[in-house]
């Protein structure tokens, strides 16, 4: 090959590789866009998916805290489970003498056998 003809293929080798490697700068740059989108795209899904489970959350601490209410559970006692709040303050016995602790237990005893009494007179054992 003569002088010139290698000058030549340098000349068109230098213009390939400038040529390769302007298209290969270009593709890269519309790759990383692309990504770029993605990765936009997901962050924008996980925001609205956050603020969903931020609202979600919210609605649910609004419940529990109507759940919660002291009143609602009073109200709920009474009516389903027939349960009363005795305002009575509850007594205190004391006893000093304890011959009366012996009269307080026959006085329980004949309570327990009127009412197993009267439990076997209903037909309930």
């Amino acid at each position: 090959m003569s002088k010139r003809g290698k000058n030549r293929f340098r000349q068109w080798m230098v213009r390939f590789l400038l040529l390769f490697s302007v298209v290969m700068l270009v593709s890269l740059k519309l790759w990383i866009h692309f990504q770029v989108d993605l990765l936009m795209r997901d962050i924008r899904s996980l925001e609205v998916q956050k603020n969903q489970l931020l609202s979600e959350r919210e609605k649910i601490n609004a419940q529990v805290k109507r759940l919660q209410n002291i009143d609602r559970i009073g109200r709920l006692a009474k009516e389903k489970l027939s349960l009363v709040n005795d305002p009575e303050p509850l007594q205190t016995i004391r006893l000093e003498d304890f011959e009366q602790l012996d009269h307080l237990k026959e006085k329980f005893a004949a309570k327990q056998s009127k009412a197993e009494k009267d439990y076997n007179l209903a037909g309930i054992k």
